[in-house]
């Protein structure tokens, strides 16, 4: 498509250089008008899109554009042609110069449609997902000393049905075995869901970083998991940049080994992986002077969370010092 459109261009702007050359400027004020629109018009399809990689249509924008507005200005100059033939091919360069606009209207709309038509099903998933949590809770009480047996057997009911699985794994009473195998769901929200019990084990989450074919969509994840370990966090710490904002899920996990969290004290500019870093569970009082250092060094130096927590761990388990 990219090829077509590229090599429809330049026939186009050969025509415009002709015309240019010729000095026939007669259509050129609706050619620049017709361009100049489907480029607004281009613009407001784009931004309909909830894609993160929507604006990479605003590249193609000037193509369509001289396109456009390229065959208005051919078709202009040819209906004033002296032969009927030539007269007869403009009607099919303004067809097409208005069809590229045409079409990025009914884009947008397309878009719109399916927004909506998204946002419907995603309302009536909540209400489903709301339901069935009120019918596990109500399972779960009218079987008190039995809860995990109860969990384990609706697991088994509705493997297959994602809006009563989510609401599951909310309880604490699912077994390591049953996340195990939950993990392994070809359902990303299932399967990340699993990641994110308390009772994933730690080869779960370690066999779901190395083997996964999309694993980058875990990384949050497993880098905040206190079950995670440790020799993954370091890997992951490690490997090249794809997720944002790792840091403060390192940071906060009492699994990430000192030396991370001497790194990303040392280099981090962020108040919130400060913060991060002292509600760390297993906080290392040999970390409060880098990590003093590094609240100065943020965006909010006088964050009043981090200096009330500094203070409180100098004047408590921090009060007397190792370095």
């Amino acid at each position: 498509m990219f090829i077509t459109l590229a090599v429809g261009t330049l026939l186009v702007i050969l025509f415009g250089a002709f015309l240019a050359y010729r000095k026939r400027y007669r259509g050129l004020a609706l050619g620049l008008s017709l361009g100049v629109l489907t480029i607004l018009i281009g613009l407001w399809a784009i931004f309909q899109s909830r894609s993160s990689t929507a604006a990479i249509g605003i590249l193609f924008l000037p193509f369509y554009a001289i396109f456009s507005g390229g065959m208005a200005w051919l078709y202009r100059n040819l209906m004033q042609a002296e032969h009927k033939l030539l007269r007869g091919l403009g009607w099919p360069c303004l067809a097409l110069a208005l069809a590229v606009p045409g079409g990025l209207v009914y884009s947008g709309f397309e878009t719109i449609a399916l927004n909506r038509s998204r946002d419907a099903q995603h309302q009536a998933n909540l209400a489903e997902i709301e339901r069935n949590r009120q019918s596990i809770k109500a399972s779960l009480a009218s079987n008190p000393g039995r809860e995990t047996e109860v969990i384990e057997n609706l697991i088994g009911e509705h493997l297959g049905q994602r809006t009563f699985i989510l609401p599951l794994l909310e309880s604490r009473f699912v077994t390591p075995a049953s996340v195990d195998r939950l993990a392994n769901s070809d359902d990303l929200g299932i399967a990340l869901s699993a990641l994110r019990h308390p009772a994933c084990p730690s080869a779960t989450l370690a066999r779901i970083y190395r083997m996964h074919s999309y694993p980058d969509y875990f990384f949050q994840a497993i880098a905040s998991h206190p079950n995670t370990p440790p020799d993954i966090l370091v890997d992951l710490y490690r490997r090249p940049v794809t997720i944002m904002g790792l840091d403060r899920s390192f940071a906060r996990n009492p699994a990430t080994p000192r030396d991370i969290l001497l790194e990303i004290a040392t280099a981090t500019k962020e108040s919130f992986v400060v913060q991060q870093l002292l509600q760390n569970p297993k906080f290392d009082c040999t970390l409060l002077a880098p990590i003093e250092a590094a609240l100065q060094r943020t965006e909010r130096p006088t964050d009043s969370y981090s200096l009330s927590r500094l203070a409180e761990l100098r004047g408590g388990p921090c009060g007397i010092r190792t370095h």
